[in-house]
């Protein structure tokens, strides 16, 4: 953005001026200088200012014209792809070179052409800009300016790059101002709001020198007028146009850029509201060397028209919802990068082979099952570097002494059809960075070549296939900043020790055995996810957790891990998600989990946890939302404290030795109150070594045990959905507190194998969500509440083997439930039960035809009723005496007839005989 405004330094011939050097010595005692990038400035062996850094005078006059205090890290601004603002990635604080305040001696440099305040952490008095008239190079970008653009800019007039990106300003209503700048060839005002300027549109349309405009991140919303553009005087000028992430709709936007801006060189609509098929019109954009359309609403395919754009070397279709087959685009010679992951694509044209200068070629995530990719084809592609046919289900053809012609940094082949052997295709591969082939069908050992291969791999993923063997030489591969994944497979051995500063790890679901002890080798603090479940690991856990202070998930469950849980683990002040279940862990819950404020998933369930359950868990936990420590050894009652768990959707606190009453301050957990499912998955913020999308770094979903409606089920992507109480198998007295009905999004509730008595509230028919009730094995007596009867999701109740009595509700529902759930009450009466209530004898099925009747011919009865026969022997009847009337005055139809009826009364007689009896044997039983 300013290599065009540059200035050499002085040959020496020309000093620089005295006012102007104490100008820049008063400037510098205002700054913070935090890696003495101004040393020079002052120095007794330096007195030409001409020379010190960050500054440069003009050859002839020397006077001070630039002067450069932007970041230690350089950024290119002439780069036509890139401007500074659009690196949100990048740490400020590590980036920023100067703070402090901007003296007002910057006022005597009134030659200055370019200057450059990017990112400074300090104090600004914009009014300072009234005197710099000859600035051509003006960068203020992310330097926390706030209220409204400066004023003053408006008389600069000979601004040819201006860059405000990144500030706070507020109240910006209008752009028109940027017309006071007529010379105005670059503009980055990103990340800035100006939702209000209504007129930006328009602004821009008639700007005669705009070549360079990025508005990126502006809340941007196409024009409400769209015909005031006026069409007249319009840029045709504009070679750089970035307005990724706004609102703009595809009415406005689409028919201004192609009817005034055919000189585009690059284009970014990435993340906007573009809605409709692409227009083909794109394709006479002849002069596109980059063209981002991803993250729209767009539909159809990609227009052929696009093969017409001979000079593009970029194209981004990423999430686009695009259909049909990639299309050819054997014209486009100079591509170098192809991505079209996440869409609906379902195939590739044979030409992509011969775009024989692509470097990246990513079709991941898409519907291609059925294309097939083969050695001979990728053998044109001599320059990729990057390959991406994850998640769209290709068959690779490889043959297996087929050498690929080049070198892959970045390889994602996750899911597609690739075994069933090792891919020997990998063995030259010398400068392999990340690795992805989970879910390939590879059922083989890992060939010993790959572990001896030259390379640093900063993301491996073989997951999800049957991989055999041990991976003790797996470090001597990995760089040490990486991220593994090796679940779901057949790996045996021990854990060897990895890299310092893995960030994440995966080894879940194996057959590892041996200690956890190597963990201890991830000695730096980068760790933010460690699964070792379901495999063989034993013995005590090593006590180095206080390394990973950013550690995010930690799941160890399904192993043979014993003794205490260490306390340690208290360190880990950032952990969300704890999962300890099915070990053999003993002794209390250790007190230092209390600093673990960020737990939202606390999972020790079946171990040989003792002691009393801990009130720290309501008072320092107040994000939990599954709270698991069923079939342990914990006692005492269930402290008042957990009632402020207001987040909790899960509680299991099942088969342990809990006494005392149920809470009656249930109705605190308000997440519980919601009826509708707060998320469907818990998201946990795990950092991704790999920052584009290309690559998926360890997805990760949360797993829980819930027993339901009789069965132990996993929850995972459904887990946010589940909300349920389960503290069955304990010995809880007292009676059920009314409060619990107020939990109207429960779906599951279990009390049984208690000690509680009284009856069962009246209100239960308040959960309308309840699908699973279990209150069986206590000492509750009274009637089952009428309310239940509306409970219309309920597929599993058991309240057997209390001392319940009278009738069950009737309800379609509740009576097609299986008779074992109302056993055990001598009391209990009414279907499903065999024993009727007393005075119910022939109305159950009157009411209910629903209900089975096991009676010969008792169909008829069930579906038409005694008033049907009625009906119909009165209707019958009349017309008889009609129809008899009749042929009392004519003899011919009396003959005819009178037999007729003859038959017709012996089958009314039969009928009406068999009818009686029927009703008859009924009122019997």
């Amino acid at each position: 953005m300013g290599s065009t405004i540059g200035y050499h330094k002085n040959s020496g011939v020309v000093k620089c001026i005295d006012s102007e050097k104490q100008a820049l010595l008063n400037l510098k005692d205002g700054l913070l200088d935090y890696h003495h990038q101004l040393s020079s400035w002052g120095h007794e062996e330096e007195e030409d200012c001409c020379k010190w850094s960050r500054v440069e005078c003009h050859r002839n006059s020397g006077h001070v014209v630039r002067l450069d205090l932007r970041p230690v890290i350089r950024i290119d601004w002439n780069v036509m792809y890139v401007s500074f603002s659009s690196i949100t990635l990048l740490d400020q604080k590590n980036l920023t070179s100067f703070g402090g305040e901007i003296k007002s001696s910057l006022r005597e440099l009134h030659h200055l052409r370019y200057l450059d305040l990017s990112l400074f952490d300090g104090t600004f008095d914009t009014n300072l800009l009234a005197s710099l008239s000859n600035l051509r190079y003006l960068n203020l970008s992310r330097c926390h300016l706030g209220g409204t653009i400066p004023h003053q800019l408006y008389n600069l007039s000979s601004l040819v790059a201006l860059d405000l990106s990144g500030n706070d300003f507020v109240s910006v209503q209008s752009l028109w101002w940027v017309l006071n700048l007529p010379a105005l060839k670059v503009l980055d005002l990103s990340y800035i709001n100006l939702g209000g300027a209504t007129d930006w549109l328009k602004a821009v349309d008639i700007h005669p020198s705009l070549v360079n405009l990025r508005l990126s991140q502006c809340q941007l919303s196409s024009p409400i007028n769209p015909s005031a553009l006026t069409r007249v005087n319009s840029s045709s000028s504009l070679e750089v146009l970035d307005l990724s992430s706004n609102s703009l709709t595809s009415t406005v936007l689409f028919p201004w850029l192609l009817n005034s801006n055919r000189s585009l060189i690059s284009l970014n609509l990435f993340k906007n509201l573009l809605q409709g098929p692409i227009p083909g019109g794109i394709g006479a954009m002849t002069s596109l060397r980059y063209l981002d359309l991803s993250k729209n609403y767009f539909q159809g395919g990609i227009p052929s028209s696009f093969g017409d754009l001979h000079n593009l070397e970029y194209l981004y279709l990423v999430e686009d919802n695009l259909t049909g087959e990639l299309p050819c685009m054997k014209n486009c010679t100079a591509l170098r990068e192809l991505q079209f992951y996440a869409n609906k694509l379902n195939g590739l044209s044979e030409c992509i082979w011969k775009l024989t200068n692509l470097e990246i070629l990513d079709v991941g995530q898409n519907l291609m099952n059925g294309t097939t990719v083969s050695d001979v084809q990728l053998s044109h592609l001599t320059k990729l570097v990057v390959l991406g046919f994850s998640f769209s289900s290709v068959s690779l053809n490889l043959t297996t002494d087929w050498v690929p012609p080049f070198q892959l940094k970045r390889v994602a082949l996750s899911s597609s059809k690739l075994g069933p052997r090792f891919p020997q295709c990998l063995r030259n591969q010398k400068n392999m960075s990340v690795l992805t082939i989970s879910d390939a069908d590879i059922m083989d050992a890992v060939s010993p070549w790959f572990w001896e291969l030259p390379i640093k791999l900063s993301y491996l993923d073989l997951s999800d296939n049957q991989f055999t063997g041990d991976i003790s030489k797996l470090p001597q591969i990995l760089d040490d900043f990486c991220a593994v994944n090796l679940s779901s497979n057949l790996f045996h051995g021990s854990i060897p020790r990895f890299p310092a500063n893995v960030t994440a790890l995966s080894l879940s679901s194996n057959m590892f055995t041996g200690t956890a002890s190597a963990l201890c080798s991830i000695s730096g603090r980068e760790l933010t996810y460690l699964d070792l479940s379901n495999n063989h690991l034993s013995g005590e856990l090593p006590d180095c957790w206080f390394n990973w202070k950013k550690l995010a998930i930690l799941n160890l469950q399904n192993n043979f891990f014993s003794g205490r849980i260490p306390a340690s683990f208290g360190s880990l002040v950032r952990i969300q998600a704890l999962h300890l279940s099915n070990n053999s862990f003993s002794g209390e819950l250790p007190a230092a989990l209390r600093f673990c404020q960020d737990l939202d998933i606390i999972d020790i369930g079946e171990n040989q946890i003792s002691g009393r359950l801990p009130t720290w868990l309501g008072e320092s936990l107040s994000k939990l939302i599954v709270v698991r420590l069923r079939s342990n050894h914990l006692h005492g009652t269930i402290p008042f404290q957990l009632c402020h768990l207001t987040s909790v959707q899960i509680l299991d606190l099942s088969h342990n030795n809990i006494s005392g009453s149920i809470p009656d301050c249930l109705n605190n957990f308000t997440a519980m109150a919601e009826t509708k499912g707060t998320i469907e998955t818990f998201h946990h913020n795990v950092s991704n070594p790999v920052a584009d999308g290309l690559f998926y770094i360890l997805p990760y979903t949360d797993n829980v045990m819930v027993v339901w409606k009789g069965m132990a089920l996993q929850y995972g992507k459904t887990l946010g959905l589940v909300k349920s109480v389960d503290l069955s198998s304990n010995n809880l007295s007292g009676e059920i507190p009314g409060i619990i009905t107020t939990l109207l999004g429960m779906v599951a509730l279990n009390l049984s194998h208690n000690q509680l008595i009284g009856s069962i509230p009246p209100t239960f028919g308040n959960l309308r969500a309840l699908q699973s009730l279990d209150l069986s094995q206590n000492q509750l007596f009274g009637e089952l509440p009428g309310s239940i009867q509306g409970l219309n999701y309920l597929s599993l109740l058991n309240v057997s083997y209390n001392n319940l009595s009278g009738k069950i509700p009737l309800s379609t529902q509740l009576q097609s439930l299986d008779s074992s759930g109302f056993m055990g009450n001598p009391k209990l009466c009414g279907r499903p039960l065999s024993n009727a209530c007393p005075g119910d004898e022939g109305t159950a099925e009157d009411h209910h035809p629903s209900v089975d009747n096991k009676d010969d011919g008792g169909d008829d009865v069930e579906i038409f009723g005694v008033g049907f026969y009625m009906s119909a022997g009165i209707g019958f009847f009349t017309a008889f005496w009609l129809v008899f009337g009749t042929l009392l005055f004519k003899r011919s139809w009396r003959h005819s007839y009178f037999n007729l009826l003859d038959n017709v009364g012996r089958w009314l007689y039969v009928r009406a005989v068999l009818f009686i009896a029927r009703l008859s044997r009924k009122h019997e039983i």
